[in-house]
């Protein structure tokens, strides 16, 4: 298959841009404390104490997420009914706004175990130099928002031209509306692409089958089975080398259809 020139870059977030801790339980303790003072001056009562919350609510929500993605359905999940079921299950009946808010302060709790790769801020710094457009295509239950003010406050907003998580499309890696709407968003078709991520099915297959190249990255993560990427890295760092391989190619010529994309 011919490609035209390389115009944008297109990246997974969690473990290519991003690395986790364990939970911080320290952290989530002193945000699930707030959660507790926030509903007691909602509901007018006593609520169950931090260390209740995080078991019922913030373990709760995570294993229920961790089962549905389990299953391999492509659908995401509404995660303000996650958090519904949850809290109802502890006597707390709460209007959508203070749920949202309850997500909000969780998600502080999270953000010092949240930390950006190495090698990610030069490696993004460099792409932009050369005039490519980059994105992010996330699986990510919680609200596009939240993700959106996470991205920001590491500071990487400023680096991308379009962010695309599940939760804003309602649909997860490797259905194909998640992609087109990251390639929409920075104007581009798939051969004029690159994807780079973790997770063979989702950031090498599913790119793949509309056309995109794709980059596997096996720095925080090993599958099993290694797919067929175009190519293979061990380091963020190297993926320089492959785009600067891509760049000295001569463009192909021809004409590229108007993207589109499947209901």
């Amino acid at each position: 298959m011919t490609h035209p020139r390389l115009e944008a870059v297109l990246f997974d977030y969690g473990h290519t841009l991003i690395h986790f801790d364990e939970r911080p339980h320290s952290a989530l303790i002193s945000a699930y404390e707030r959660i507790n003072h926030l509903l007691e001056q909602t509901l007018s009562r006593e609520v169950p104490a931090a260390e209740i919350l995080i078991e019922r609510v913030s373990i709760a929500v995570d294993d229920a997420i961790q089962r549905d993605y389990a299953l391999g359905r492509e659908e995401e999940v509404e995660i303000a009914a996650i958090y519904d079921r949850a809290l109802r299950a502890l006597d707390l009946e709460l209007e959508p706004d203070v749920i949202e808010r309850v997500m909000e302060m969780e998600q502080d709790g999270w953000l010092n175990s949240v930390h950006v790769g190495p090698h990610v801020v030069e490696t993004l710094r460099w792409l932009r130099s050369v005039g490519l457009r980059l994105g992010i295509v996330s699986n990510a239950a919680y609200r596009p928002e939240l993700m959106r003010r996470q991205v920001g406050i590491l500071g990487l907003a400023g680096y991308f031209d379009g962010l695309t998580f599940s939760s804003a499309v309602g649909v997860r890696k490797p259905h194909p509306r998640i992609y087109y709407d990251a390639l929409r968003n920075l104007g581009v078709m798939p051969a004029a692409t690159l994807f780079i991520g973790d997770r063979v099915r989702e950031d090498v297959l599913g790119p793949q089958s509309l056309g995109m190249r794709a980059v596997l990255l096996r720095e925080w993560r090993q599958e099993e089975d290694p797919g067929v990427p175009d190519f293979t890295i061990e380091r963020l760092s190297e993926l320089r080398a492959i785009v600067e391989r891509l760049l000295a190619e001569s463009p192909t010529t021809g004409t590229y259809n108007e993207l589109t994309s499947p209901e």
